[in-house]
């Protein structure tokens, strides 16, 4: 009866698998596009990754693809990275995964190129099939969604300069897909190998175990709160016998990050900040940027997880992934690629929205367009200084910002009209007012 069962289980997966992933000619043309068109931008323009690698949008000492080489040379030549310095700041499993890849050379190959590529259409196919589960039909489009993000600039500047964010963030889709198929164990195995790479994913727990915790009860919600430290604890002990039976690298890939170690320019805001204080107040500001970038996630997700409706844990989701965007010690540009990209999967709440998502967007691309203008001002041409770059990482978080608490207030609203069952045709007659 087990096997049936099992069987059973299996064709179901498969079905869904399956009608998840059932592409038009379009979006399917559009995915091939995109990938099409990265393959080609790395192989006509060979040095474009190294001269993105070098730009505070696209890379951080945190994250950066040069300082992934570098490990990878000191790897081919028997030195252990992480007691050589403190030039690699990436874990010791992505950094043995790239010396396969590469076969322990630093210039790229093809299979590189082809891995980046795969992860944005990979990103780009767990964003439809979310689309697709969350909104049947009343959604975007598959095609609007494939065009949007593969030939969206940002997306591929980022894979171009090959950030090994976009690892975490294709994790961090696939474990938003398997939270809309209630398969929890799964989303929390993807979160713990996200939180391993990035160290703020952890915060996505919080919201996962308290759904659990709401519809399931305390046993299966302490079941995957022991699954995620037991997953984190297998991955740390393997990263331990890579390193030669050490543990230094938890200095240099999380302490680093709390510790705000390499203070230099970047999308952020805490960068400039620190490089203003007196040394006495370090460690107080450290300890409340970093309260300051966690605080949201517990009452946000108290507030607005209430029943068991799955659009209610994907938006708490992706409003702690916005917040951790512009509190995080180093954002890059890929930050945002899937955040805003996350942003059609909630076409239900547009019509509440005060500001267009289109005006938002003119705005981040202002600022973002502005944001290397004032950096090579700042650093090339030495007619500027650091409080015109800083502004538009002032900048980008405010837009960010009225962008996340417009979001907020068109779900209240929707979930008000929804409580007191208000008809469609009759909500525009009902205006709510924040007070």
């Amino acid at each position: 009866m087990f096997k049936q069962y099992r069987v059973v289980f299996l064709l179901k997966r498969t079905r869904m698998f399956s009608n998840n992933y059932t592409m038009d000619k379009f979006t399917t043309l559009a995915l091939l596009g995109g990938v099409l068109l990265r393959l080609a931008a790395f192989q006509w323009i060979p040095h474009l990754p190294a001269l993105l690698d070098q730009f505070v949008l696209f890379s951080t000492p945190i994250n950066s693809y040069r300082s992934l080489n570098e490990g990878i040379f000191l790897l081919s030549n028997d030195l252990n990275p992480y007691k050589q310095g403190e030039i690699l700041h990436h874990p010791p499993i992505l950094l043995w995964f790239f010396n396969v890849l590469k076969g322990s050379r630093i210039t790229d190959n093809l299979s590189t190129n082809i891995f980046f590529s795969a992860i944005d259409l990979l990103i780009c196919l767990q964003l439809i099939k979310i689309n697709r589960m969350l909104n049947k039909k009343e959604g975007f489009s598959s095609f609007q969604i494939a065009g949007f993000y593969m030939f969206n600039p940002f997306s591929i500047l980022s894979t171009l300069a090959k950030s090994t964010y976009i690892i975490n963030n294709l994790l961090v889709t696939c474990m938003m897909a398997e939270v809309m198929t209630d398969n929890f164990e799964l989303a929390v195995l993807l979160l713990s190998i996200s939180a391993y790479l990035t160290y703020y994913s952890w915060y996505l727990l919080i919201p996962i175990a308290y759904y659990v915790y709401i519809n399931n009860g305390f046993g299966k919600c302490l079941k995957l709160i022991m699954l995620f430290i037991s997953a984190i604890t297998v991955l740390l002990g393997i990263s331990y016998k890579l390193c030669d039976d050490s543990f230094n690298f938890i200095s240099l890939c999380y302490m680093t990050i709390l510790r705000f170690e390499k203070i230099t320019p970047n999308l952020g805001l805490w960068w400039y900040f620190f490089t203003e204080i007196f040394d006495f107040f370090n460690n107080f500001y450290l300890a409340v940027f970093n309260i300051y970038s966690f605080v949201f996630v517990v009452p946000l997700t108290m507030r607005f997880i209430l029943s068991d409706r799955k659009i209610d844990l994907l938006f708490v989701i992706w409003i702690i992934v916005g917040l951790i965007n512009f509190s995080k010690a180093y954002p890059v540009l890929a930050d945002y690629t899937v955040f805003y990209s996350a942003m059609f999967l909630f076409k239900r709440y547009y019509h509440y929205l005060k500001f267009k998502p289109a005006v938002s967007f003119v705005a981040l691309i202002v600022v973002l367009l502005q944001s290397p203008t004032f950096y090579i001002i700042w650093m090339s041409l030495n007619s500027g200084n650091a409080n015109f770059f800083y502004a538009m990482g002032l900048a980008l978080s405010l837009v960010e910002s009225l962008f996340l608490s417009d979001f907020i207030w068109a779900y209240i609203q929707d979930e008000y009209y929804s409580t007191q069952k208000i008809p469609e045709e009759t909500r525009h007659t009902k205006k709510l007012t924040q007070i």
